[in-house]
């Protein structure tokens, strides 16, 4: 990696260096994350959309394949991410008026009206976060979103229950894959009981799926409002 600002950021040291990506990595991560919100959500034009984590907003250039939300709001923790996010998409001719920019560490949905959000995404935060970080996100979101609405989340699933070790991915030998997860660290894995299991904290959400993402380990969790 160049001197954009991005050499020193990796997957896992999220949080402690801004993530500001370049032009491939991000045509990668839409790759997975456009096909799934336009077969999941479907036409975003004129709904209350949030990217959950959009780290530098990779989606900002795709409102045109999505459909452009009415509000799209762009929630993380790095303000110097999401500022260069706006920057580039700005630079390069398109319209932000749209984006409104929400910065917290605690998943503060504070400035985002009750109801009123339609669909929700994440690409790769919960496979950062612990168990008790997921439901807090998840019960601070869900008053925010609007009743039978859509939350898809993209994270780590085991293929097997196999949770309390470590997983090499890397034998599967694709781009991407040099990554081990854990139980306990970032970033973290979980079994696809656990993840069902969610469904029975009171956060608002229910599990309804845990779908193919494309990506080449993740899959995508589907959270249904209550």
């Amino acid at each position: 990696m160049s001197s954009t600002g991005y050499e020193n950021y990796t997957e896992n040291n999220y949080g402690k260096k801004p993530r500001i990506t370049n032009e491939e990595y991000r045509e990668r991560l839409t790759s997975w994350q456009v096909p799934a919100i336009i077969e999941h959500f479907g036409d975003l034009t004129g709904k209350i959309f949030i990217d959950v984590g959009a780290g530098d907003i990779v989606l900002g250039e795709k409102m045109a394949e999505l459909g452009r939300p009415k509000t799209f709001y762009v929630q993380d923790l790095s303000q110097p991410s999401l500022e260069a996010g706006l920057a580039r998409i700005k630079a390069a001719g398109f319209d932000i008026s749209n984006i409104t920019t929400l910065v917290s560490d605690n998943f503060n949905f504070e400035n985002v009206p009750d109801e009123s959000i339609d669909f929700a995404f994440s690409n790769s935060l919960f496979s950062h976060l612990s168990i008790d970080s997921i439901l807090l996100c998840l019960r601070n979101l869900s008053s925010k979103m609007k009743k039978g609405s859509k939350y898809m989340s993209s994270m780590i699933v085991v293929p097997n229950e196999e949770e309390s070790k470590s997983y090499d991915w890397s034998f599967l030998g694709k781009e991407g894959t040099n990554v081990i997860s854990y139980p306990v660290k970032d970033p973290f894995h979980y079994a696809e009981s656990t993840v069902s299991l969610l469904s029975s904290f009171r956060t608002g959400f229910t599990v309804e799926a845990i779908h193919d993402y494309g990506h080449p380990f993740q899959k995508l969790v589907e959270f249904k409002k209550k």
